[in-house]
């Protein structure tokens, strides 16, 4: 009978899991299910995972030989340990290996090679992967990290919006664009949007600091260049620290923003000899097919 690996992708607004074949990692079926992440509710996220994951085991023939978990959010406290527990009480027969959703991604950017994966879009973090050991770099939240993120790069138009007041200068092209977008006239109602909106709502705005970039607006291509820069100074402390040289990207900000990405690039290339930049699209579900392979 045929064997295969489950990779589960478990995120703040669904879960989906897949089934790889082995030896090769041909891809099997695949299922989705509702969110996964664990800091939103752990028991729901829990209860997530397992029906998603129960649901593809009993649509794929052969035997389940390891399910390979990575969740959004398990770091958090003993949330892993407990989930661990709960996953290993309901599938005694399965080896079973809970991580998070960056490092599955880790593993399935790279295929299971060492290497460095920077991803930036709401939020952002750095991955390295050496051996069987990640490090991390970044991924500290708002507050603490995540330079380089969508949310941060809005964060730092409306600062820039703030001092256009403070100085008495706000007719520049960013106050007005950002204004429209929101449909407000005021300051205060800036403000207002800053402090009573999700990290989400915030970042959804980038494509707007983007758009005026691409249009010469030299105050926004300041902003990209920052963000690129961040984000370069996460992947050059991982491959220094790890002798690593070969760097995946992912999320919108690398991957759709071409100034970020064109000035990450060149600034990885300018100081990491021999680097080898990876942008191509990858599915983190098949992590847990090179998270068996490895292990």
């Amino acid at each position: 009978m045929s064997q295969y690996v489950i990779g589960v992708d478990a995120g703040g607004t669904k879960t989906t899991a897949q089934a790889f074949l082995l030896p090769d990692g041909t891809p099997l079926s695949v299922t989705t299910g509702a969110f996964g992440n664990v800091t939103v509710d752990f028991n729901e996220g829990l209860a997530h995972i397992i029906e998603t994951t129960d649901a593809l085991i009993e649509q794929t023939d052969g035997t389940c030989a390891f399910l390979c978990v990575g969740c959004a959010g398990v770091e958090t406290g003993d949330k892993k340990a407990r989930m661990q527990a709960a996953l290993n009480a309901h599938y005694p027969e399965l080896s079973v290996f809970v991580t998070n959703d960056a490092a599955l991604a880790l593993y399935g950017a790279l295929k299971g090679a060492d290497g460095v994966l920077v991803i930036a879009g709401t939020g952002s973090i750095g991955y390295a992967k050496v051996g069987d050991e990640t490090f991390r770099a970044g991924g500290w939240g708002h507050l603490l990290g995540d330079k380089g993120s969508g949310y941060s790069i809005v964060i730092d138009a409306f600062m820039h919006i703030t001092r256009a007041f403070d100085t008495r200068n706000p007719d520049t092209p960013l106050v007005r664009a950002v204004f429209d977008a929101l449909g407000i006239t005021e300051l205060r109602a800036l403000i207002d949007f800053t402090y009573k909106s999700t990290k989400g709502e915030i970042a959804a705005l980038m494509p707007l600091i983007e758009r005026l970039s691409d249009e010469g607006d030299e105050e926004c291509q300041s902003i990209l260049n920052d963000a690129a820069d961040a984000l370069a100074d996460l992947a050059i402390l991982l491959c220094r620290q790890n002798n690593l040289s070969a760097v995946a990207v992912s999320g919108s900000v690398l991957t759709k923003c071409k100034r970020v990405f064109d000035r990450f690039s060149r600034t990885l290339h300018e100081q990491i000899d021999g680097v080898t930049i990876i942008n191509e699209p990858f599915d983190a579900r098949r992590g847990g097919f090179y998270f068996y392979q490895t292990r």
